[in-house]
């Protein structure tokens, strides 16, 4: 579950994240500050630990698997940008971050890093979603055998995990192209990647939704959670028709 890691560097920092976000609901300070990741978005000549976007994409992939509801992106945002201080994000929605842009050119790069980093995000939800009805699929009986072995559940799963595979793969282009910071293939890239998440969102939440039954929304199960988070950042950052407008302009 290393999304978008790279790094031996990267790859730790999504498996110390996984082992310190299980169970979800983590406050900022234990999630953040009490981590370090707020030095995270400061360049090292501030003694921060870089403005690398592929590590905040990795830190709200982790954020994700474990739902931890935190404007991670806002605040990196907020920070590559210029804000500094302590005691909470530095921005806590797209508004506040974006009001640290100087000129429109930073502007329309930042709206892109917070579309991004969201598109990070629906990736590692997904993904904790698709591995909770992948194992439910075992344990649920009907018949007296698991619904895994039923061939159309089987093939709604494998278009699952496709459209998972290529909402990760597009938005680790996004980030790719983010870092290049050329303007036309970035909005480019950022646009397909919001389209292909805002389906992913939709196909694996409503198939892991499916596959627990009716139990899928309920308070019981953090299914519920995850899917209303996923199609919240889904609805963000303009809608999906814009961006396919933007991607074929």
């Amino acid at each position: 579950m290393t999304s978008f890691a790279r790094t031996d560097e990267q790859r730790m920092l999504a498996e110390t994240l996984d082992a310190a976000l299980v169970g979800g609901g983590t406050d900022w300070a234990s999630a953040v500050q009490q981590t370090g990741l707020d030095a995270l978005g400061v360049p090292a000549s501030e003694e921060g630990l870089g403005t690398d976007l592929r590590d905040a994409a990795v830190v709200a992939a982790a954020f994700g698997r474990a739902n931890v509801v935190l404007p991670w992106a806002e605040h990196w945002v907020a920070t590559r940008l210029g804000g500094r201080g302590d005691g909470g994000p530095r921005a806590d929605g797209s508004a506040a971050a974006l009001t640290r842009a100087r000129g429109e050119r930073e502007r329309r790069w930042a709206e892109d890093a917070l579309t991004t980093l969201h598109c990070a995000e629906i990736v590692g939800l997904c993904r904790r979603m698709l591995r909770d009805a992948a194992l439910f699929s075992k344990e649920r009986k009907q018949f007296g055998v698991a619904i895994a072995s039923f061939q159309a559940l089987r093939h709604r799963m494998a278009d699952m995990a496709m459209i998972l595979e290529q909402a990760e793969a597009i938005t680790g282009a996004a980030i790719v192209s983010l870092e290049a910071d050329e303007d036309p293939a970035r909005e480019r890239s950022v646009s397909a990647a919001r389209v292909v998440c805002d389906d992913a969102a939709r196909l694996v939440g409503e198939g892991a939704v499916q596959i627990h039954g009716a139990m899928g929304l309920t308070a019981e199960l953090r299914l519920g959670g995850y899917f209303r988070r996923a199609r919240m950042l889904a609805q963000g950052d303009g809608t999906a028709r814009a961006h396919l407008r933007r991607y074929a302009a």
